[in-house]
């Protein structure tokens, strides 16, 4: 199993307006998280300048960004899906110990 990091490039008013989006977008990803796809997610850096999401398979993670209100309402300005190799932790998808 590999998991898929959903990266958003948020618009430079993001903080601005993403407050009456905001109940939206969590409900969506809480019903992402509680179906099993959604692993974790939210935004990056202080001040935001993005947000990713960790996914279970790029379809979610695909399905999930264009239902997105902030997608759709350019709150998000680009975003890819993109696979992830985990090799380390617990929960790595591909785990590998030293010396393998």
């Amino acid at each position: 199993m590999t998991h898929f990091l959903l990266r958003y490039t948020l618009a430079p008013d993001y903080l601005e307006r993403r407050a009456q989006l905001r109940d939206r977008h969590l409900a969506l990803a809480w019903a992402a998280a509680d179906q099993g796809r959604l692993i974790l997610g939210g935004a990056v850096g202080d001040p935001v300048e993005s947000a990713l999401l960790l996914f279970t398979d790029s379809d979610a993670a695909r399905a999930f960004a264009e239902a997105d209100p902030y997608v759709g309402e350019g709150l998000v300005t680009r975003w890819e899906v993109l696979p992830w190799i985990t090799v380390a932790g617990a929960d790595a998808a591909t785990p590998v110990r030293p010396g393998a």
